[in-house]
This record gives structure tokens, C-alpha cells and sequence, in this order.
């Protein structure tokens, strides 16, 4: 996802919102990716049947479900992080090759370092890539109208997650480009408005048309994005006390909405609800960006949660988990399961038990490829120009 680095925003502090940016970094945002890696693995390890005869088990699985969310925080913090540096970078000689620099450092080490494992191999694992290797290689594999990134080389590797990487590799590569063309606050954050717009309108065209969701696509999952974007810019301008005061209102009441209607309609996912493949997936974006706003807000308690400790950890190792972990999972998830059942324990505490150990397991992984790998390429960015700005 995005890079530990980039979380060094610069945070607008004067009265009104229009002073110097304080340059240092903000310890709520590690929590705010915390939480979204802690949502995507909960939603995958914890995968069981969808029903119950218990009511408040079917209250807790449908939760369960709708924990698919922590991948729209992703992309709302990507774009809020992603255009306050390209915005407060404006002007240098070197923004494109500091940011582009940084940003490889950061995702390709450990993207491009397990595909060549996972390449080499293909043969003693007899794997089978289904045309997929390129894609992924290219960062492709979410190409609208197809279903090929649901694909996998072998029953014990899960690459699914990765569609989402390429939606943010695919928006870095336009979005430096066209803040640059645009050159101004209002012109950048009207580009962010009418583009969340376009998305809606592209989501909604589709919905109606019947050909089916196509949120695994740049086009159609812009708007988290761009509603960060948007964010970005006005932390840094004079409405940046008012947009924090309206965070967390605006995150309770998108979230209220969403659990109303996922409750009341009970089949909440991208294939079976027209309300989330239209409206559903904005107004979740746009909840997103509440609280990231709200952790921002000094002294609010959304920010004192998302400064926690244990969040910041799982937000630190956030990238390698979510590339680790799912395969992880294919792998020990169901052994582990029946193993236990074996034992005699019912099945909810099985599968409780069987999550707490991969997960453990994929943190494990996660850590130890951090230190004793991707730390390394991260420490070549001092040889990379990092110039910004006062707005």
C-alpha cells in the first residue's frame, strides 16, 4: 500500500488553516492503516459459512462481512497522503523524480521480490499462472470486463488482494501528472470532485446496463481516492478546522447509513447489491474520509484510537501483511481448522483459534520481511532529492 515515508504529511497549523505546514509525522495515520490491514485480515481469516441460526451470530458474521471496507480506507488514505505530497512538492525541479523515486523504493522491493519467487517456482509446484504472470507483472491483472484476476497459480497462493495494489499503481501513475498540469489548490480539488462524480456516474451506468460491478477497476473505485485527494487539500487551506469539526458527523452518519442498509437488505457485496455498486461504494468513500479527518482533529477520541500502539504496529507492517497474508491463509487456514475440530472444540472457537494463528503468523512474516529486506531499500531514498514546500 502506501509507504511508511509518505505519512510524514505536513499538517496546516495556524488559525486559519492557512499558515506554514509543520512538517513531522502524524502517528493517527500509522493507526488509520492499522485499521484497515486489521479489517482485511479479519474478513479473510475469519471466512466461514454466511448463516446462522443464531441471531446474534448472524449479527457478528454480517459485520464480518461488510469488513471488506478496510480496502476503501486504503485508497482514501492513499489519495490523502499521495496529493498532500505531490501539492506541497509543486514548484520543485525534481517532482517527478522524488515522487516516483520514493514510491519505488517503497512497492516494488517486495511486490516484484515475491512474483520472482513465486516465478521460480512454477514448476517444482506444477503452478499454473492462467495468463495472469504478465498482468501482475505490468500491473494489470484488474482489466475492466474480465474476471481473470479472481485467478490463482496454485491452491496454496492467493494473489486475488493484489487487484487493488494495481488500482493504486494505475492512479500514481496519472494522478502526479495531472496535479502538475493543473498547478492550483482550486483546479486540483475541482479535478477531485468531478472525478468522484464520474466514478459514481461510471458505477451507476454499468449497475443499470447489467454488465455487472467493476469496482476491482481504477475507474470505477476512483472516487475513495479522490475524496482523499480532496481532503488533502483542505487540511491545507483556510477550512481545515471546520472540515476536522465535520469528520466525525459525517463518519457516523455514512456509517449508520451503510449498516441500515446491509442489515435490512442482508446480501451486502459487490455482486448481489445495486445500492453498493452505485451510491453505496461513495457513500462508504466519503465515510472513509470522515474518519481519517476525524483522526486528525487534535485531541478528538478518534484520534487518541488510531494513535494507539497496537494500531500503529499492524499500520507499520500494513504492506507486507496484505501481500503475505492471504497466502498464508490458503495455506494453514484450513488445516488448522479441522485439526482442531478434531479435538473435539466447537467450530467457532475453532475458527477463532485457526485466524489468531495465521495471523500471528503473517505478522511474523510481515516483520521479519520489513527488517531484514524492504528496510534496506527504504534507506536509498536519502539519495533522492525531497523538496517541499511552505502553502
Amino acid at each position: 500500500m502506501v509507504s511508511l515515508d509518505i505519512l510524514r504529511s505536513r499538517i496546516a497549523t495556524s488559525d486559519s488553516g492557512e499558515g506554514k505546514l509543520e512538517s513531522g509525522h502524524v502517528p493517527a495515520l500509522d493507526g488509520v492503516r492499522g485499521l484497515a490491514i486489521l479489517a482485511v485480515l479479519m474478513i479473510h481469516l475469519l471466512q466461514s459459512n454466511n448463516q446462522s441460526t443464531s441471531v446474534l451470530v448472524q449479527m457478528l458474521l454480517d459485520i464480518r462481512n461488510l469488513l471488506w471496507i478496510g480496502v476503501p480506507l486504503f485508497f482514501v488514505l492513499s489519495g490523502y497522503l499521495i496529493t498532500g505530497v505531490l501539492f506541497d512538492t509543486l514548484g520543485s525541479p525534481t517532482y517527478f523524480l522524488t515522487f516516483y523515486g520514493r514510491r519505488i523504493l517503497r512497492i516494488f522491493p517486495l511486490y516484484y521480490g515475491v512474483l520472482l519467487v513465486l516465478l521460480l517456482l512454477t514448476r517444482p509446484m506444477h503452478m499454473d499462472w492462467h495468463g495472469q504472470a504478465y498482468r501482475l507483472l505490468t500491473y494489470t491483472p484488474n482489466i475492466p470486463f474480465t474476471r481473470e484476476w479472481l485467478d490463482n497459480p496454485s491452491r496454496y497462493i492467493e494473489l486475488r488482494q493484489l487487484w487493488s495494489l494495481a488500482v493504486e499503481e494505475q492512479f500514481y501513475l496519472i494522478w502526479p501528472v495531472m496535479i502538475f498540469w493543473l498547478g492550483s489548490r482550486r483546479k486540483i480539488f475541482m479535478a477531485t470532485m468531478v472525478g468522484a462524480m464520474l466514478s459514481l456516474a461510471l458505477r451507476t451506468w454499468l449497475a443499470l446496463g447489467g454488465y455487472g460491478p467493476e469496482n476491482h477497476t481504477l475507474p470505477c473505485c476512483m472516487d475513495a481516492l479522490l475524496f482523499g485527494g480532496a481532503l488533502a487539500l483542505l487540511v491545507r487551506s483556510r477550512y481545515r478546522d471546520m472540515t476536522l469539526r465535520w469528520g466525525a458527523p459525517v463518519f457516523l452518519a455514512t456509517a449508520i447509513l451503510t449498516l441500515i442498509e446491509a442489515f435490512t437488505h442482508r446480501r451486502f457485496d459487490w455482486g448481489t447489491s445495486l445500492y453498493l455498486t452505485t451510491i453505496g461504494m461513495t457513500v462508504i468513500a466519503l465515510g472513509m474520509t470522515g474518519l481519517i479527518a476525524a483522526s486528525l482533529r487534535v485531541g478528538s477520541m478518534a484520534q487518541a484510537i488510531c494513535s494507539s500502539g497496537l494500531l500503529r504496529f499492524f499500520g507499520r507492517y500494513s504492506y507486507g501483511l496484505y501481500v503475505y497474508h492471504y497466502s498464508v491463509d490458503c495455506t494453514l487456514t484450513l488445516p488448522i481448522r479441522m485439526a482442531l475440530e478434531g479435538r473435539g472444540l466447537p467450530k467457532v472457537i475453532a475458527i477463532l483459534l485457526s485466524a489468531a494463528v495465521v495471523g500471528a503468523i503473517s505478522v511474523v512474516l510481515a516483520y521479519f520481511s520489513y527488517h531484514l529486506y524492504e528496510k534496506h531499500f527504504l534507506y536509498l531514498k536519502r539519495y533522492i532529492p525531497n523538496f517541499k514546500k511552505n502553502v
